[in-house]
Parts: C-alpha cells; structure tokens; sequence
C-alpha cells in the first residue's frame, strides 16, 4: 500500500514539473502538496530524539529568514575538537528525516546531518524547488564552517528525489563523493515511465527536476544504490543518470528489494558503510562490494 502511495505521488510529481516546466514561476505554489508532501513532527518527539546520546539538534537559519530543523548524529569515535567527516542526507517524496536518525550508521567516524526541508518536522516555510537546492547548498557552507567537520571529508547522500538535491550540492560545492540511493534522471522520463504510455513529455521539462542535467558537471565520485524491484524510481533510470555522471560511477544492485523501506535494509547501510570505509582508505575498487551486485566504470 505504501509503495502504491509514493508511486501515486511521484506520477503526480512528474505531472506538476511537466506542467511547471511550461508555466514555472505561476506553478511554484503548488509544488508544496503535488511533490514535496510535507509531512509534521510533534514537538515532544523531536525533544525525546535530541536528548538521545550523540544526537545533536541543530538550526540552520535561511536568505530568507526561515529556520530549519534537524540533527547532527556523532559517531561513537567523536573527539571533541578534532574535525570529523560528514554524510549530509536529503530526504524524499514526503520524507520527514528523524525517522532516520537513530538508523544512521556507517562505523569508524563519520557523523550525519540530518535536516528537515521547509514545511517538514520542525523547518519554517513551504518547500519548493528553487528553495530546497539554495536551503541545501546554505545547510552544507554551515556544517563546512563548524570547526568540528572536516570540510574536505564531506559526502551528500540522497534517496529519490533527494538525490536531485544532493547532485545539485555535489556541483557546486566540493565534496568528496555522492551516494545516490534510488536515484531518477530526470521527473519527464519518470513521467514518461508511469503514466503517458510513451507521450515523449522531455520538450514539455527543460531543467526542472532533471539530474541528468548537471551530473556532469560533478567531478567527485558516485555510488549508485539500486533497489531491483523498484517501481518509483526504476532502475533504468539510475543507470541512465550514473552512464551521465561527470566522476567515477559505481552501482550496487539491492535484489529483491523495492523502493520503500530502504533505510530499514542492513544490506543498504552495509553498502553505504563499505563505501565510506573504502573512501577512508582510498580504495575505490572495493567500494560499492558490500551487498548485491556492482559494476563500476
């Protein structure tokens, strides 16, 4: 039931950013319910979650005046004083991210940032495209600023839609990879997959919600997380954007599993742990070896 929810609201996404991409400045108010889907957080929750060990509650406040919510997760190797390297997360469709906290895991020191985009949990505002990418490029100069982070050792992860966000941080800021889990190349193919029986929308969307666009321009490396039986954000599709990726590209293919409940696998937290650790040790050959089957190029 689920899975047919997400699949619901992702045609009802690539509908409203083709609709958008013809009429994007009149379309922006409506992108809040037909894409982002916020969803709320009770405040006694978000309080319970930020008195838990190592969990840190954070505030980014935006250009505009908004204030987002989220959560700094230290590894158990944190030394106070001494810069630690970072995995940023970007949420998807409806996505609200402390449900993730307490999942994060990769080992050795890598702490993780989570934050809520506009109008999810506890983060001011209403979300929209053009927001969320400059609220994620603000959310990474701040974490790069705190003496704590290793500004050098930065890595954007995204799932679904928030790979989008993550590529378009990875292209203008300097990180050390990207992990793309259940990524999209662009929201007119995904269109063009769930609900035009082969209408070609690609003329209708230019550059909105399209990662193939700037993969590109990203010179950092990539792991590409696959889930087999997705039928949101279908494989052919991820390996359409990792065949456009601008560094080196790597894919892992998660059998068996669809697209919800990914961050509940341990296959797909193996995975990314593999990955962090090979980065670690500047061996890529042996980064995406954790779960089901890879290629690289």
């Amino acid at each position: 039931m689920r899975s047919r929810a997400i699949l619901v609201c992702t045609t009802a996404f690539a509908a409203a950013v083709c609709a958008g991409g013809c009429v994007a400045p009149l379309f922006e108010p409506l992108e809040e319910p037909l894409i982002f889907r916020p969803r709320p957080l009770d405040p006694t929750q978000a309080r319970a979650l930020s008195h838990a060990n190592r969990i840190e509650e954070v505030r980014v406040p935006t250009s505009d005046g908004v204030t987002l919510h989220g959560w700094l997760k230290r590894p158990e190797q944190w030394l106070p004083g001494t810069p630690h390297p970072l995995v940023i997360m970007y949420g998807g469709v409806g996505q609200e991210v402390s449900g993730f906290v307490r999942r994060a895991h990769a080992g050795g020191q890598w702490g993780w940032l989570m934050i809520n985009y506009r109008g999810f949990g506890l983060s001011g505002g209403s979300p929209s495209e053009r927001k969320v990418l400059a609220d994620a490029k603000r959310i990474y100069d701040w974490a790069a600023g705190r003496p704590d982070i290793d500004s050098a050792n930065i890595v954007v992860l995204g799932r679904s839609l928030g790979s989008y966000v993550a590529i378009a941080v990875a292209s203008v800021r300097k990180v050390r990879a990207a992990v793309l889990a259940t990524p999209f190349d662009s929201a007119a193919a995904l269109g063009e997959e769930h609900f035009t029986h082969g209408l070609p929308l690609g003329w209708l969307v230019k550059s909105r919600y399209n990662p193939a666009l700037i993969a590109p321009l990203v010179s950092a490396p990539a792991l590409f997380l696959l889930a087999e039986k997705d039928d949101v954000t279908p494989v052919k599709n991820g390996l359409a954007l990792a065949r456009r990726w601008g560094g080196k590209a790597k894919t892992v293919m998660l059998p068996g599993v669809g697209h919800t409940g990914l961050e509940g696998r341990e296959e797909f937290w193996g995975a990314v742990g593999t990955y962090l650790a090979a980065l670690d040790d500047g061996d890529f050959a042996t980064a995406s070896s954790a779960a089901g089957s890879s290629t690289s190029r």
